[in-house]
């Protein structure tokens, strides 16, 4: 006895879309790692930048241009460094989006593999509960007591 069950045919499915897409993660793993570097390097550049900074104000007489300049150059490195930040945490959160969404399939599927699993073992106690009433043969006779001494 066979039941349909619409996990059945979704399961072979998203098994396929998964396997198709095992890369991505891969993908994206590499663009977050990128993004990482772009912040390591931004770091870098901001102590550069900080020592130059530092060493025209004390040689330069136009101290006036150099704060300005100074202020010009953090803000737009701020800004930077923000939208950096926040295309890591993009990426972190597709990276974590996908995770879930793949813990998700998994989990449907582990529960129509339950649900067959169940569905099987009713059918297999029906059948053998049919078997087991088949084989009980009520007695022919009825039974005779003797009793002892009369």
């Amino acid at each position: 006895m066979e039941t349909a069950s619409p996990c059945a045919s979704s399961g072979s499915a998203s098994h396929q879309e998964v396997s198709s897409s095992d890369d991505l993660p891969i993908q994206q793993s590499l663009l977050l790692s990128d993004g990482l570097r772009a912040l390591r390097n931004m770091r870098s550049q901001l102590y550069s930048a900080a020592e130059y900074f530092e060493l025209s104000y004390i040689n330069d007489d136009r101290k006036e241009i150099v704060m300005r300049t100074l202020k010009d150059y953090a803000v737009e490195a701020v800004v930077n460094a923000v939208d950096h930040l926040g295309s890591v945490s993009y990426k972190v959160n597709n990276l974590l989006n996908e995770e879930v969404d793949e813990v998700s399939v998994a989990e449907s599927e582990v529960s129509c593999i339950e649900q067959r699993l169940r569905t099987c073992q009713a059918c297999i106690d029906q059948e053998g509960l049919s078997q087991q009433s088949l084989m009980i043969r009520p007695p022919k006779y009825h039974k005779h007591y003797i009793l002892q001494g009369k």
